[in-house]
């Protein structure tokens, strides 16, 4: 994820960092990061070498989180953590190098007196997550980057999703290889990723075989995080290629995915990216995007049949390192398919992937339908406070209340009738405020969301609103 609320540096800093707070509405996923060490391709001359040049980083932190009618419940749910992360990057030797993170959250036990309001969101079950979920052998030179092992993924539909102390972590290999056009050629212990390329067209492909949860401490292939109903999965293949320039002053970017979740869902994904000057101070800018979905090869998911669409479009302005856009998402009905056109996404959750994704909604989780609104992002007192803050209004043909994780019901809804066109609203602000003047490394941030969705006779009673609040405080080293 990126680390910043919002990017600077010009049209070209822009595009090429792309900035999932520019291009999509904020959430809580990127309000933590990494401190990644990264330093310069010089080879070391032995074995010997390449180890004494290890470089470390690492986050030590608290982490408040407060659900009020969670889930529009008439419950509140709350989990408190104190943990971090550190993580070792040895230097290279004919190209190789070797990474080891270790990550832990642990509780203090603060709400555990209250089972029923104890969410375990941060810390799992156990109240306690301890592993190793970076452990990698890497070869890097001339536009090439090779990574083997436990290693994080920053790619649309896997990825880290790190807004806990555990981020998502994957086992098998990955590469990125720059084609056309200046490589970093920098060696680092960041996800691997085509956003921080700086090359003209950039390639990533992966396979991987087991996933180590946000709530787990081990490596399986029978965990997702989105309790779909389903034994052993056999992993996924996702290939990506990324095309970046500058044409007649116009900074455009164009990206495509392909992602075969075994047993579940093939996904097709296509993004385009545009910044233009107005004025020295101003830039327009816009993206357009598609995500087009169906069964796995070798037959009907394990889900039943997968027939899922969604478009979207973003249009702003800018005025500096300020912005504001209109955004939509739209996805159509499919009858007879999961969910009538329900997307399927076991390795990610809500991570800005549409232009409309929030804390806790999006389209890709309700189903067919659209949403629509405004995001902004503000930088205010000489950059040390950015404002983030958004409205979207979601209409779902076939709403069930947010209940997103169930699956017992027909066509894989959950149980019991379904609120035909539901209306939901919600609205919110991330907050992150830079406290380096204290001590480099320092922050703190908050993301603050409330959602209401209509009640309709007949059809059960949601409690409104349905108030999220997740509160860091961090130190990067």
């Amino acid at each position: 994820m990126e680390t910043s609320l919002i990017t600077t540096g010009g049209i070209n800093g822009t595009m090429r960092r792309c900035t999932k707070f520019l291009l999509g509405v904020a959430t809580g996923a990127a309000l933590l990061g990494h401190a990644a060490p990264v330093f310069a391709q010089s080879q070391a001359q032995s074995l010997e070498s390449a180890i004494e040049q290890t470089s470390f980083s690492g986050m030590v932190g608290a982490i408040d989180f407060n659900y009020l009618n969670d889930a529009h419940t008439r419950y509140d749910t709350h989990s408190f953590a104190v943990g971090g992360d550190l993580v070792a990057h040895t230097g290279a030797y004919d190209g190789f190098s070797a990474g080891l993170g270790g990550y832990t959250a642990q509780s203090l036990g603060i709400y555990d007196r209250n089972p029923n309001g104890d969410n375990t969101e941060l810390t799992g079950s156990h109240h306690s997550i301890q592993t190793f979920r970076e452990a990698y052998l890497q070869y890097q030179d001339h536009g090439v980057e090779l990574r083997f092992g436990r290693q994080l993924l920053d790619t649309p539909f896997a990825n880290e999703d790190m807004y806990t102390f555990n981020p998502r972590a994957f086992m098998g290999v990955a590469g990125v290889v720059d084609l056309i056009g200046p490589s970093n050629d920098k060696v680092d212990s960041a996800p691997l990723s085509l956003n921080t390329s700086t090359a003209t067209l950039s390639v990533f492909a992966a396979r991987m075989f087991t996933v180590d949860t946000r709530y787990s401490s081990s490596f399986t292939q029978t965990t997702n995080e989105l309790g779909y109903p389903l034994g052993a999965l056999n992993g996924f293949v996702a290939a990506g290629a990324r095309y970046q320039n500058n044409i007649l002053g116009t900074h455009v970017s164009v990206e495509g995915w392909y992602y075969n979740f075994y047993h579940l869902a093939q996904l097709v994904h296509g993004l385009g990216e545009f910044i233009t000057p107005i004025t020295p101070h101003n830039n327009i800018f816009g993206a357009a995007q598609f995500s087009v979905e169906g069964n796995s090869g070798g037959g009907e998911s394990a889900l039943g049949a997968v027939d899922a669409h969604i478009y979207g479009a973003k249009l702003g302005v800018s005025y500096d390192d300020d912005n504001i856009a209109l955004v939509g998402d739209y996805s159509p009905v499919a009858y007879n398919s999961f969910r009538h056109g329900g997307f399927v996404h076991p390795y990610n959750n809500l991570s800005v992937n549409e232009f409309t994704d929030t804390m806790q909604d999006g389209v890709s989780d309700f189903g067919p339908g659209f949403g629509y609104g405004a995001t902004a992002n503000l930088s205010l007192l000489n950059d040390r406070l950015k404002l983030s803050p958004y409205y979207i209004r979601y209409v779902v043909r076939y709403g069930y209340g947010g209940n997103f994780y169930g699956y017992n019901g027909p066509y894989g809804f959950p149980a019991g009738a379904d609120i035909p066109n539901e209306q939901l609203w919600t609205a919110g602000m991330n907050a992150a405020y830079d406290l380096s003047a204290i001590l480099p490394g320092l922050s703190l941030a908050d993301a603050f969301d409330a959602d209401a969705v209509q009640n309709k006779a007949g059809a059960g009673l949601y409690s409104n609103p349905f108030i999220s609040n997740r509160l860091y405080f961090e130190y990067k080293f």
